[in-house]
């Protein structure tokens, strides 16, 4: 079975750099078997979470929007990466939206006999194992025209860290810097790591997910 992974690019803009990232990455995993699915939120249909805690009662996230299909596909793969790039010195808001409603709706869908919520206990730490992203593996890359990679980066693997996930790092924090469209690959550095990650993340994968060779086959 091949493994699968999901790459979610959080730019507003379609056509991106922060989806010319995940292109690359893509082309490099394939080269041994990795499949991947490249989504962008640009343009998506994506509503912000309203505290209205009715995951709680129904097991599921109450808003019907296309996060919830995206939400869907990252429970499937074996491998997720976050991509985004740098908005103010943190992630965009299309990103913070899918890790805000996600950290909720991950832990949720991992306790699937949901009490009744009178008492409030459907949703504690007590009765919740674990989250459905448990033992998945995840990197994180953003992309910035100067500064405020760190950060955003930051919230990006805190969100895997509470999803029980295994985070792949590199050499170096994994920014690249550009602005202009393909600007990217004049940062040699930065594209560098980025192999280096994509490098990582690829032999993890094989080690957990039944791949017979342990081999760097990049």
């Amino acid at each position: 079975m091949a493994i699968k992974v999901l790459a979610i690019a959080g730019s507003h803009r379609k056509n991106s750099n922060t989806e010319l990232a995940l292109q690359i990455m893509s082309k490099r995993l394939t080269k041994v078997g990795v499949e991947t699915e490249i989504i962008t939120l640009a343009n998506k249909k994506i509503g912000h979470c309203r505290a209205c805690d009715n995951c709680k009662k129904i097991g599921k996230c109450p808003i019907d929007d296309e996060l919830v299909k995206i939400m869907e596909k990252m429970t499937a793969a074996q491998g997720i990466i976050l991509a985004c790039p740098v908005y103010s010195f943190n992630i965009t808001p299309l990103m913070q939206d899918l890790i805000t409603r996600g950290n909720r709706y991950f832990h949720i869908l991992a306790n699937p006999a949901v009490k009744d919520n009178s008492d409030n206990s459907a949703f504690s730490y007590k009765n919740i194992p674990s989250s459905i992203l448990k033992g998945k593996v995840g990197a994180a890359i953003t992309i910035a025209r100067r500064a405020g990679g760190g950060i955003a980066l930051a919230n990006l693997y805190n969100f895997m860290l509470v999803n029980d996930m295994y985070i792949v790092g590199s050499c170096y924090e994994n920014t690249i810097f550009g602005n202009e469209r393909g600007a990217i690959v004049k940062d040699i550095k930065g594209m560098n790591n980025l192999y280096r990650l994509i490098d990582n993340f690829g032999t993890l994968l094989k080690r957990l997910f039944g791949q017979n060779s342990l081999d760097n086959d990049f």
